[in-house]
């Protein structure tokens, strides 16, 4: 989550914490939801679909990315909100593909009922509406529920509904380009409420589901940075995959599967012996304490030493002190 000015830089939208988690999950065999892993990867990837054709669209804009907000009790999240001159826009990004069927407000994916996104868009608005209220804005908010996926089609759907489909999209363009250049520029109160924004917003989603997992049940090695997969062999300073080809910085993947260790055990004190076993024992102990060693700081003695990154020291001795 973060916020850019379009016209001066782009921002890469980051992949959730629950879908890193169970892609590593997925990758070193643990049991994972196929159905909700495959639809949090295909949201993500619409998502990225979405920015990079918003990154052609001129203008002023402030953008921020992945927003979850509390108002009222309620938590809401916005996929990508948009600040112009004269008013806010609420993009919710689907990327459905094949044919839906739209009948007397409910959504249908062959005889299968859905959730209807468009209810789910207009909860969103009416809460944002609410916290800028609160927080002394009046802007209007414009939303549109975006399907970014050009094999979708929507049967029955009208076109006084705020849809915009893939064939849509350059016309779509067209209009927010007329309505940045007639929205006036923006100033820094339009900076300061993005930035408030970003501060109300959950780092941690209460909406996340992740699958119970042992260490001693993961499969042991290097994952493939390119395919996923664990068939990687070490030469040298690097390490290519079997599979795919993909090779990569020895130094490089061995950091990644450490901060992969890391983030799927947080409870586990890093040592040069955790990791070695981590990785497969593909990589001696010397080369695996060497790059803990230059990007981790060594705390404790003997069998309780162990690595840290320099924030979790300083907590650690605010605890002790």
């Amino acid at each position: 989550m973060g916020v850019l000015w379009m016209s001066f830089m782009l921002k890469e939208r980051m992949e959730s914490e629950e879908l890193m988690l169970l892609r590593l999950l997925k990758a070193r065999g643990g049991l994972v939801d196929d159905s909700r892993f495959w639809n949090l990867e295909k949201g993500y990837q619409g998502e990225m679909l979405f920015d990079k054709w918003f990154s052609g669209v001129d203008g002023e804009w402030i953008v921020v990315n992945d927003l979850l907000l509390e108002h009222g009790g309620s938590l809401f999240q916005i996929d990508s909100l948009v600040i112009g001159g004269d008013r806010v826009y609420l993009f919710e990004v689907k990327n459905f593909e094949g044919d839906f069927l739209l009948e007397k407000d409910r959504w249908y994916s062959g005889s299968k009922e859905i959730k209807d996104p468009l209810s789910q868009m207009q909860r969103c608005e009416t809460a944002l509406r609410q916290l800028l209220s609160s927080l002394g804005y009046q802007l209007p908010i414009e939303s549109s529920l975006i399907f970014i996926n050009p094999e979708f089609t929507l049967f029955n759907c009208s076109p006084k509904l705020p849809i915009i489909f893939w064939s849509q999209l350059n016309r779509f363009c067209h209009k927010l380009l007329k309505q940045s250049a007639s929205s006036g520029k923006l100033h820094a109160r339009h900076s300061r409420l993005a930035e408030k924004l970003c501060e109300l917003h959950m780092e941690k989603s209460p909406y996340e589901r992740l699958p119970e997992y042992r260490y001693e049940e993961l499969r042991k090695g290097i994952v493939c940075v390119g395919c996923g997969g664990m068939g990687v062999r070490h030469h040298y300073r690097m390490i290519e995959c079997e599979s795919c080809g993909s090779k990569e910085a020895l130094d490089t993947a061995l950091l990644r599967s450490i901060n992969e260790c890391r983030s799927l055990f947080p409870q586990i004190k890093i040592s040069t012996k955790i990791i070695h076993d981590w990785i497969g024992e593909t990589v001696s102990k010397k080369v695996i304490q060497r790059v803990l060693q230059i990007n981790f700081s060594l705390i404790g003695y003997g069998k309780s030493a162990n690595y840290v990154k320099e924030t979790q020291r300083l907590i650690r001795t605010d605890i002790k002190a």
